[in-house]
């Protein structure tokens, strides 16, 4: 599977409508809140207006296994069958394309609650007709990808997403950037909402009692780290400037940590403190992360604590 739909998918022409809904549906209460509640700038079809955070997906369907009438009134069941975590989402569309090598397209929302990633296996079934396997494509373009990680995707409590990231263009994720939030985590999760202001992210929001929110998905770029966002993932540690992390709160970060390392071939010296990442711009510097790894600000202090717990 891969996912697709919204104002960041630019896989989508701005024109691109959906192969089950026309715009006369945005006025249907049962189909409405797929959709944005206007057209993203500069675009007028309905495939970049729908809401990422929904649930929704697209598969190659047979039309005459699976009419369009009756995709419009589905209500399908989405399962990581590695884990067992399914939710009920709703066909949208056909697709991906056959060249892809995938048969299955999830929303952001929907890969991220079921903690999926690209050419990750998905189940679906519709109704009482067989299930849908969806095998890992043959074509991956990246090592670590797929059902090979051993590694499970911890729970993601819930992706609530920022509206600051953008496109990577085809720049491979090589590194991981570790931050404190210096705040609550509402404070965090409101600003990293807010369009206006400072316009950051992150792609991960890792609370004192363990719960792990996602914010960006992993293959768009979040700004969290000024010269350094193109390549890396972002994970925020809720704390002040002289906390130490949480016991669950550290269990949680190694376990996410772990498993993107090996989703993404990264290499485990490729874990940084937000002020010691290579690239990192800003004049000044930052103290970020603090003392949330160690009571001394320095790399090595990161790194000695990679090594114990990762």
């Amino acid at each position: 599977m891969s996912t697709f739909g919204g104002p960041h998918d630019l896989g989508m022409a701005a024109n691109e409508d959906l192969a089950l809904f026309t715009k006369a549906d945005l006025q249907n209460p049962k189909y409405a809140y797929l959709f944005l509640p206007a057209p993203p700038p500069g675009t007028s079809g309905l495939g970049r207006r729908l809401n990422p955070d929904r649930y929704y997906f697209a598969c190659r369907w047979n039309y005459a296994d699976t009419p369009k009438e009756f995709l419009r009134r589905a209500l399908a069941r989405v399962e990581n069958p590695a884990d067992g975590r399914a939710v009920d989402a709703r066909p949208v569309d056909w697709g991906p394309h056959p060249s892809t090598g995938r048969v299955a397209d999830l929303s952001p929302g929907l890969a991220a609650a079921l903690g999926l990633d690209t050419d990750d296996i998905v189940r679906i079934t519709i109704s009482a007709r067989k299930a849908i396997p969806v095998k890992p494509s043959l074509k991956a373009s990246r090592a670590g990808h797929g059902s090979s990680n051993p590694h499970v995707k911890p729970v993601i409590k819930q992706f609530i997403r920022s509206p600051n990231c953008s496109c990577r263009n085809g720049a491979r994720i090589d590194k991981i950037v570790l931050h404190c939030t210096e705040g609550s985590l509402d404070s965090a999760l409101a600003e990293f909402q807010k369009a206006d202001g400072r316009q950051v992210s992150a792609h991960y929001v890792i609370d004192r009692n363990g719960d792990i929110y996602q914010m960006v998905s992993d293959s768009d770029r979040s700004n969290h780290c000024m010269g350094s966002n193109e390549n890396s993932i972002g994970i925020e540690h809720v704390g002040s400037e002289t906390d130490s992390l949480a016991a669950p709160q550290a269990a949680a970060s190694a376990t996410l940590i772990r498993w993107l390392l090996q989703q993404y071939d990264i290499a485990r010296t490729n874990i940084f403190g937000h002020d010691f990442a290579p690239g990192y711009s800003r004049a000044g510097g930052t103290s970020c992360p603090d003392r949330l790894f160690g009571p001394i600000h320095s790399q090595a202090t990161v790194a000695a604590w990679v090594k114990a717990n990762v």
